[in-house]
């Protein structure tokens, strides 16, 4: 996707310098005192040095540290065979008692193992041998706005910059006798989506190469130190990169009123990243987080790593391992990170910051949101605040709903109690998780569960489909459905009274495809121009060549619209811009019924 940049080339000065970092100290004293640093030693500070810059406007005090892996997929593998030699030494006896699960588990993590590593090969064949990447660069920036052009058009922009003082207002309190009452705000709903949508846009590309500026200069032992009035070429650069890398997402929410920032890595570079949306004249924050992209092959390591893990640490129960470790610390590893204290710490510091600049002693307005494996985390740091509220002091901020798009499962039936629990404590308590759910989206329905209390009751905790669903379910149904919208609570959630609220949308501009049109008035490009070598061989043959431009001119010449529509509907349905389509829909429905 490309924008025209409104934003200026120059890093500018809010774009600060962080002025903690104890870890480059560390390993500046580790190279002048010892000469036994081991490589792994190494990474992991160059790792905590890169992420610190990176998180530089946030001015965080505790640095998160993290170990840089150069072989996830080797964590993956061991991680995926320890757990099948656990449930084999102390739930053998699941072969008579659960003999499916049991199955599962000895068939589906070997075979998750050869899949990934296959998948895995082909996309680095792929990517860097065969012009992948150049590939899918040329054709994000030829053909990007075809399926997200809803978040260029002035509709959109109008609907988040309506929404912007809704998001800033204080929660109306509950008493006894509402407290079974929630009301799913659609223009909210929609700006949640619009956002989960942006977040992806930044270029991972950049951040990876800054991180490598980064580890390049501290291996040759220069001395990088943000602390004192120097600004070193290297220094310079990483921030310059890590500027330009999120211009993509800035220029747009630029329009609407936003700024953002990048907050954190999440463990890893350039994949599933935590960001941070706020306007400078209405007291809230929104948290997002990036979900999966296609040709990132470590986020396809932490969506395959359906192990649970004991989640007990930071939140209850047990959970996606592979989402709970990009969240939170990991205990009794050498992997030091703490992406949930740089969220916090960067929470603490932007409230403080809109509390001065506005001039009011009311707390922030804290909202959380996210797509996919971003929908995943936002979850569970959502249940790390329904559990411990005093993580945002109530003088600073205050929680609000957490708007989650295509949200797969993410603990068991004793996460699920608990986060029921938990969101009913006081009774009193409005915020609500929301897990917009668009028809036949297959990333909803897994891991596979049995998502019933009944049953969580009687399944033991290694049980495989042990995963429950948490909150209150918004299905976006089909347009051949009676109703555009159906409630599915989760079966731990005690009964609620759902009002679906359109009062604060805008009038509707017209039919929903309308503002996602492609503007036609551009000059159809060559589909073929910019093809890797390999491919302009295959072309050569005339009959290829002619089936190829019959079946693209059936989707204006665009290659992206065109392999989209090979994709299978359940994968279909998990596409932001499908979700959009839903919500325009249920707009229109309940907008016209009242």
């Amino acid at each position: 996707m490309t924008y025209q940049n409104t934003l200026p080339n120059r890093v500018p000065d809010s774009f600060s310098r962080q002025r903690t970092l104890r870890h480059v100290f560390e390993l500046q004293r580790m190279a002048k005192t010892s000469s036994h640093v081991s490589e792994k030693e190494k990474g992991t500070f160059l790792y905590s040095t890169f992420d610190a810059l990176f998180s530089a406007d946030t001015r965080r005090a505790d640095i998160q540290t993290r170990l840089f892996t150069k072989k996830p997929y080797t964590r993956y593998m061991i991680n995926a065979l320890v757990n099948i030699s656990l449930t084999l030494y102390f739930e053998g006896s699941m072969l008579l008692t659960a003999p499916i699960s049991f199955l599962c588990v000895m068939t589906i993590f070997p075979g998750l193992i050869v899949f990934l590593l296959l998948i895995g090969v082909c996309l680095k064949i792929f990517m860097e041998n065969m012009g992948g990447k150049e590939l899918g660069r040329t054709m994000s920036e030829r053909y990007g706005k075809g399926s997200v052009s809803y978040l260029l058009s002035k509709e959109t922009a109008d609907t988040v910059l309506a929404t912007l003082p809704i998001l800033g207002k204080p929660a109306e309190p509950l008493s006894a006798a509402s407290s079974r009452h929630r009301t799913f705000d659609m223009a909210i709903a929609e700006t949640a989506a619009a956002l989960s949508a942006l977040i992806y846009e930044r270029n991972s590309d950049k951040i990876q190469e800054a991180f490598e500026v980064c580890k390049k200069a501290l291996e040759a032992n220069e001395v990088i130190d943000p602390t004192d009035d120097i600004v070193t070429p290297t220094e310079k650069k990483m921030k310059q990169l890590l500027w330009e890398s999120e211009v993509g997402v800035r220029s747009v929410a630029e329009k609407w009123g936003l700024s953002f920032t990048g907050i954190s890595e999440l463990k890893s570079v350039g994949g599933p990243f935590c960001g941070m949306f706020w306007s400078d004249t209405e007291p809230f924050i929104v948290i997002a987080f990036k979900g999966t992209t296609v040709t990132n092959y470590r986020e396809f390591l932490v969506d395959a790593t359906l192990q649970r893990t004991d989640a007990r640490p930071f939140i209850f129960g047990s959970t996606h391992q592979g989402f709970y470790e990009s969240v939170f610390p990991t205990s009794g590893s050498e992997d030091q990170g703490d992406p949930y204290s740089a969220i916090l710490a960067a929470i603490h510091s932007k409230a403080k910051t809109l509390q001065q600049n506005l001039q009011i002693t009311t707390p922030i307005q804290v909202w959380i949101t996210g797509h996919s494996l971003g929908a995943a985390m936002s979850s569970l740091l959502f249940a790390r605040f329904l559990k411990c509220p005093e993580d945002l002091p109530a003088t600073l901020c205050t929680l609000r709903d957490c708007y989650v798009i295509g949200a797969p499962a993410v603990g068991d039936s004793e996460f699920a109690s608990n986060f029921a629990s938990f969101s009913n404590n006081p009774v009193s308590r409005s915020s609500t998780l929301w897990r917009i759910i668009n028809q036949t989206d297959i990333v909803c329905r897994l891991p596979p569960g049995y998502n019933s209390r009944t049953i969580g009751h009687f399944s033991s905790k290694s049980d495989f489909f042990n995963y429950c669903h948490v909150g209150i379910g918004i299905k976006l149904e089909s347009e051949d459905s009676k109703t555009p919208v159906s409630i599915h609570p989760s079966s731990y959630q005690p009964a609620m009274q759902v009002t679906i609220d359109t009062k604060n949308c805008l009038p509707l501009p017209g039919l929903p495809r309308e503002c996602q049109s492609v503007n036609t008035t551009e000059p159809v490009l060559d589909p073929f121009d910019g093809l890797p070598p390999w491919m302009m061989t295959i072309l050569e043959y005339p009959y290829i060549k002619k089936m190829l431009i019959s079946w693209l001119a059936k989707y204006d010449h665009n290659p992206l619209r065109a392999v989209e529509s090979l994709y299978p509907v359940f994968l279909k349905d998990h596409i932001p811009y499908h979700y959009h389509e839903g919500l325009e829909r249920a707009k229109a429905y309940y907008t016209t019924k009242v």
